[in-house]
């Protein structure tokens, strides 16, 4: 186990490559595959469209009908789920509406603003162009087409896109088994009764509602206390039941601060100092094939520390190809800041746009990672590179949305 300082990159990396993709696959309905991983690519067995069809409200006629005279007979009606009995005749045109077939020998469809209709037979009073308002066969999806690339998490477009090809289950990978657990004495459950010395554990809740939204199946292991005993049979019991395991607090340098070497003495320490604030104490280990991550105690370390670090990771082992990136976006400051460089520094900060709709950003003056407040009425968190010590007001810097 090193006990170097690593860059949030350097972290990042070994925490990614710690990580391992389950292959355990099921089949789920297309009404329950929202925010899941596809376990396989999907092929197109439809064209899209099936036929070519109007792209307009209008009438379907032969541009060559057109050469002598803008009038001709209203030969039917086309609807959306029909098809015409005849062909197209010679002089004559099929009213037709959005997505209908085209019939056979039509070639172009005039918009019915462009016509009048009057005692059964259609003016165009603008002569259309050959193709003109037809939807091609198969100009959105040709069959044999790869829809959705395996790896893919799937959303509301990609599930619409299926089941216009008939599909009514879809193969995904099984859920990841995420267990989370607060450990130290000092914490009472929220609804229980606590002691003058204890306070509301309150980072079980903030990490498992992170997660969730990646759609994880998660375990929820309470709170343990400071003691070593308990917390290797807690560790040992995870082993057996998770893909994950995410800890909050015991992995600083305390005297009561046991996980850390708990998990060592079980299994393997990667590394637990990172160059970041807040989050410095971040573990990550292993214990048979389950990862173990752990938060710093600090409420809004663990936050931060959530995000940047255990999101990714859970990413990748549930089998995601191109995980989503956080979103970076450039803004000026607006008051001037001095700190002591050395860490990368997230800052807790409001971002709005200005009258100039460019965006600026102000950093809380408290920064303090036990203050949770800092989270809750921010936006963004304002990145301080590690040599930076002083910022002034107007310098540009990068800040993550909470929110987008």
């Amino acid at each position: 186990m090193s006990s170097k300082w690593l860059s949030l990159e350097e972290a990042l990396a070994k925490a990614l490559d710690a990580a391992y993709a389950i292959d355990d696959v099921e089949q789920v309905s297309i009404f329950e595959a929202n925010n899941r991983i596809l376990a396989h690519d999907l092929v197109a067995t439809l064209d899209v469209p099936p036929w070519d069809n109007s792209a307009m409200d209008g009438y379907a006629v032969n541009v060559e009908d057109l050469s002598g005279s803008n009038e001709l007979e209203v030969q039917g009606i086309i609807t959306a789920g029909m098809e015409a009995d005849t062909p197209l005749q010679k002089g004559k045109a099929f009213k037709i509406m959005t997505g209908a077939p085209i019939p056979n020998n039509a070639n172009a469809v005039v918009m019915v603003e462009n016509t009048s209709e009057c005692n059964g037979n259609v003016e165009i009073d603008k002569r259309p162009i050959a193709h003109e308002n037809i939807r091609k066969k198969a100009n959105d999806i040709g069959c044999g087409d790869t829809l959705v690339h395996k790896g893919t998490r799937l959303r509301a477009e990609h599930l619409m896109l299926l089941s216009s090809q008939g599909k009514s289950k879809i193969d995904v990978f099984r859920k990841l088994r995420v267990g989370v657990v607060a450990t130290g004495s000092e914490l009472a459950a929220p609804g229980e009764s606590r002691a003058a010395t204890q306070i509301f554990e309150s980072n079980r809740v903030g990490i498992a509602s992170i997660l969730q939204n990646e759609n994880v199946e998660l375990i929820d292991f309470g709170i343990v206390e400071d003691n070593e005993v308990s917390l290797r049979e807690l560790f040992i019991e995870a082993s057996k039941r998770v893909d994950v395991m995410v800890s909050s607090g015991g992995v600083s340098v305390g005297d009561a601060d046991y996980v850390k070497d708990i998990i060592a003495e079980l299994g393997s320490i990667d590394f637990w100092k990172v160059a970041v604030k807040p989050g410095k104490p971040f573990a990550l280990g292993k214990i048979n094939n389950t990862l173990f991550c752990g938060l710093p105690g600090n409420p809004v370390s663990s936050f931060v520390t959530a995000k940047l670090l255990v999101v990714p990771v859970i990413k990748k082992m549930q089998g995601e190809a191109k995980p989503h990136e956080p979103l970076f976006i450039n803004a000026t400051i607006t008051t001037p800041l001095k700190r002591r460089a050395g860490r990368r520094d997230f800052q807790r900060a409001t971002m709005a746009k200005n009258v100039q709709s460019e965006w600026e950003v102000t950093p809380f003056k408290s920064q303090s990672s036990g203050v949770m407040t800092s989270i809750t009425s921010a936006n963004c968190l304002m990145i301080v590179p590690e040599e930076v010590s002083e910022l002034k007001e107007g310098d540009t810097v990068q800040v993550m949305p909470l929110h987008f």
